[in-house]
């Protein structure tokens, strides 16, 4: 009889084997890319219903973003290969650290909350969100000890 050498797989955290951080994973990026159009739309428009949706979105991103953010520290520390997820926690963490400011900038009154600081800044962390995604499945891929 052959025995696997490999380490055993070690789950994600989650209620009944189901994986809890990839279902939260996708909220803060989507949230930073609403926030984004709406920062277009008020942009093309200058109306201020734009600026709240954008404001709300941010807030809504950053809350999912940090409750992510624990539940993915929680998982570095149980996985035995780092490496993979580190470039995905690094590139989460700069887009989140991004939207902080970015929900600063859009703290501001009119125009000056959006153009042009406001929207570069959604660029950025839309950018950067859709990086770490990207990192994520690319470890999710590869590890073999991060399994559904």
């Amino acid at each position: 009889m052959v025995r696997s050498v490999a380490p055993a797989p070690v789950r994600l955290l989650g209620p009944a084997s189901h994986p809890l951080y990839p279902a939260l994973l996708p909220i803060p990026i989507l949230c930073f890319i609403g926030a984004l159009i709406t920062d277009l739309a008020y942009r093309a428009s200058a109306e201020m219903m734009w600026l709240d949706f954008s404001s709300w979105l941010l807030l809504a991103g950053l809350v999912a973003g940090g409750v992510a953010g624990v539940v993915l520290i929680i998982e570095l520390a149980r996985a035995r290969d780092r490496r993979a997820l580190l470039p995905h926690f690094l590139t989460l963490l700069a887009a989140w650290v991004v939207e902080v400011f970015n929900s600063f900038i859009h703290a501001r009154d009119g125009w000056t909350a959006v153009v042009p600081t406001g929207l570069t800044l959604s660029v950025i962390a839309t950018l950067l969100g859709l990086l770490a995604g990207w990192f994520w499945q690319s470890a999710h891929g590869r590890s073999g000890e991060i399994v559904r």
